[in-house]
């Protein structure tokens, strides 16, 4: 990782999420994926290779209740149930004054669960929601697979 001249990395001020048709500021996205590998063996005990199986990727995004509300306005507005609202791009994008910008590309996001909390002394309220991405995760360009 190069550091610019004043050491300054990418931080939560560097991140813009880009949910189309939506204005709202997460508290936190999360999101991953994985290919799954396995070991061949053939004859005797040492491995040969190895195969691949599926891929997979997830993620959660963490919302402030104001902004949790707005999202469900929006499921009246385009008359759609919450779990069956799709997104079909996320962009996630970072970008450190004077360089250029990177983008995750999120395809095919919909909602799989939501997660409400309110507890004594709390200072905000937040909801958590699970994301299931069934399209891949495209980071700065270069595809999982």
């Amino acid at each position: 990782m190069g550091l610019k001249v004043n050491g300054k990395a990418y931080d939560w001020g560097d991140v813009n999420l880009q949910l189309p048709g939506l204005v709202i500021e997460p508290q936190e996205i999360s999101y991953d994926d994985e290919l799954e590998k396995e070991v061949v063996y053939g004859l005797g005990s040492k491995p040969r290779g190895y195969g691949r199986g599926n891929y997979k990727a997830s993620g959660k995004l963490t919302l402030l209740r104001d902004d949790y509300d707005a999202l469900l306005d929006y499921c009246k507005q385009q008359n759609t149930a919450f779990f069956a609202l799709e997104f079909p791009k996320v962009i996630v994008s970072y970008a450190n004054e004077g360089d250029r910008t990177r983008q995750d590309v999120l395809n095919r996001v919909s909602i799989s669960k939501r997660s409400n909390k309110a507890a004594q002394g709390d200072k905000s309220l937040k909801v958590d929601l699970d994301l299931m991405i069934a399209g891949m995760i495209e980071h700065d360009g270069v595809a999982a697979i």
